[in-house]
């Protein structure tokens, strides 16, 4: 059956409608959808002291469960193609953003300050008198 290319955006996606590409898409959206909660889990327990990487992991684990349930709704109720492929586009387009477009500055930032306090921690302790322990001044012994 000859269809127009516009015509494949209002049928149902199934496995007899996108033969080729209905179970790759399900398969990957399970698989991802489970690898980005075991990958949040682990990463924030490695990362738990720096904020910036902590709010990174949750964007991309909230995006993940959005687009990858999406997708896997679309699958087994059988959406039309019409949905399935903007939240394809779209989850993508969003993981790029958020991963090279609006952490990197954040990133940055945050490293610059780390560093500041680094050396603002190094400098205090630099001086000689500041690792030298005062001699206790002696008591004295006479009682009031």
């Amino acid at each position: 059956m000859n269809r127009a290319p516009w015509e494949y955006l209002f049928i149902g996606f199934n496995n007899v409608n996108f033969a080729p590409i209905f179970d790759m898409t399900w398969r990957f959206a399970l698989a991802m959808l489970i690898l980005s909660i075991v990958f949040y889990n682990f990463q924030g327990r490695r990362m738990r002291n720096y904020a910036v990487f902590l709010d990174l992991n949750e964007w991309l684990l909230w995006t993940s469960i959005g687009v990858f349930s999406m997708l896997l709704m679309y699958a087994v109720f059988g959406f039309d193609f019409i949905f399935v492929l903007p939240t394809m586009l779209g989850g993508a387009i969003l993981f790029v953003w958020i991963r090279f477009i609006h952490f990197p500055p954040l990133i940055q930032a945050y490293e610059e300050r780390l560093a500041r306090q680094r050396y603002f921690q190094r400098s205090k302790t630099a001086h000689p008198e500041a690792t030298i322990r005062s001699r206790a001044t002696a008591k004295s012994k006479r009682r009031r």
